[in-house]
């Protein structure tokens, strides 16, 4: 089994979420996404992308004690486009995301329904994530 992970909040690294996302898979690919239209300020673009990459390093460790096979792909572009896209393109079975509650959000679940791509919506806490 083969599931895209994006890293889209930084909660990404929660090891309930990884360990979720993980368990019964033999590929994992963690997508990272610099959309242009949401990092219109320089500063903090480079902010959050180190984040995301911290997060997502974190990730590839976990996982690779696990001796899972992990993939990486960053992309620039319209978020979910790239992530319609990769889905796509990479025959996943499945992708795993943390819940959010805007609509943005909201909006990236409609076209993964639009365009029949299987995913679970994880909930993670916000203490818990921040304590890792």
């Amino acid at each position: 089994m083969k599931v895209l992970v994006p890293l889209l909040t930084g909660k990404e690294k929660d090891s309930a979420f990884i360990e979720l996302f993980s368990s019964k898979v033999d590929e994992v690919i963690l997508l990272q996404i610099t959309d242009k239209d949401f990092k219109s300020k320089t500063a903090s673009a480079i902010g959050e992308l180190r984040y995301l990459r911290a997060a997502l390093e974190e990730i590839k460790k976990v996982i690779g004690k696990k001796k899972k096979k992990c993939v990486e792909i960053s992309e620039w572009g319209s978020t979910i486009q790239k992530l319609i896209g990769i889905s796509i393109l990479q025959k996943v079975d499945k992708v795993f995301l943390v819940k959010q509650n805007n609509q943005f959000f909201e909006d990236i679940l409609k076209e993964l329904k639009k365009n029949k791509i299987p995913f679970e919506v994880v909930e993670v806490s916000e203490s818990k994530a921040d304590d890792e």
